[in-house]
């Protein structure tokens, strides 16, 4: 049994001679009813075909998704049992290509448009990655960034989505969404063209619809040398299937750069949490770097490129 990377839970590769899994201890403060929730979406998103070939969590000998084990002090732990994808990493894929990054817009929506309608009461509960808390987030972690550079780079994009995303927000769509399309939770076939699987529900929620392709695009643009063009690549095959409105791809451009500011400043306060901890700072480098590069285009520039993405071809 090998151990697989995890924010929050406990992950372990399982493989016998029935096949691949994943052992999934979750954190002790997740609520089983959020996991609940997460087979519901799993058996839904099967249902509608999002992932082909991916079929849906197993259950255990006494016929429950989610069963529960208690460690040497009594602590009560959900334990889940799901197939083991096989493919690559999105994060291990250098300079994707734009029919992979289209192909992750188009898979994000088909999700979106697969869970229209649904609900469930354990999606009712804090989560530090909500973007609708994305100010109060940057407020408490400010402080432990590095420098005044650092900061003075997270606040000049406060004051942007400050001035363009809450006068507008009341009116935006919203939808229960995947909410953490990042370069480790996309599993990839192995031309890196299309997807197989996006995995990791554990920040399921229910917010402005915009925020998955947002959130997704700012993974794209991590590293590539025309962080924009990836990024249209990506919002354009989300626009494509689930076509966006015009208020919506006018904050695209602020959403992506709040996702990185909070990403930056989470990441600040999970190392003080857990110092030896690599996997919280995957992305901590090259967010910052992005973050420079995108401070230097302007709001104008940033919405012809997002509008154009979103034009018939």
């Amino acid at each position: 049994m090998q151990q697989l990377h995890g924010e929050r839970d406990l992950n372990f590769l399982v493989d016998d001679a029935r096949g691949k899994f994943v052992f999934k201890i979750a954190n002790l403060q997740e609520s089983p009813a959020i996991l609940e929730c997460q087979h519901q979406v799993f058996q839904r998103l099967a249902d509608a075909q999002v992932f082909p070939g991916v079929v849906t969590a197993l259950v255990s000998v006494n016929g429950q998704y989610i069963e529960t084990l208690y460690d040497a002090h009594g602590n009560k732990h959900c334990c889940r049992v799901l197939p083991f994808v096989e493919g690559r990493l999105w994060a291990d894929v250098a300079g994707s290509k734009p029919e992979l990054l289209a192909d992750i817009g188009q898979r994000l929506a088909l999700l979106d448009q697969a869970l229209a309608g649904f609900s469930h009461p354990g999606l009712e509960r804090p989560l530090l990655w909500n973007m609708e808390s994305a100010l109060p987030v940057l407020d408490a972690y400010k402080p432990l960034l590095a420098n005044a550079t650092e900061r003075g780079l997270v606040e000049h994009f406060e004051s942007s989505f400050r001035e363009h995303v809450l006068p507008v927000q009341d009116g935006l769509r919203r939808a229960i969404i995947h909410n953490d399309a990042n370069r480790q939770n996309v599993i990839v076939d192995d031309m890196a063209e299309r997807v197989i699987s996006i995995i990791d529900f554990g920040d399921m929620l229910n917010i402005w619809l915009v925020v998955e392709p947002a959130i997704a695009a700012a993974y794209a643009m991590l590293d590539e040398a025309d962080p924009m063009r990836a990024a249209q690549a990506l919002v354009r095959g989300y626009h494509q299937t689930l076509p966006l409105e015009e208020t919506e791809i006018s904050l695209l451009f602020d959403l992506v750069c709040m996702r990185l500011c909070m990403s930056v400043c989470i990441c600040a306060h999970q190392r003080r949490l857990e110092p030896g901890n690599e996997y919280l700072s995957i992305d901590e480098q090259q967010s910052w770097n992005l973050l420079d590069n995108l401070q230097r285009i302007s709001y104008a520039e940033a919405l012809e490129a997002m509008r154009t993405a979103c034009r018939p071809e």
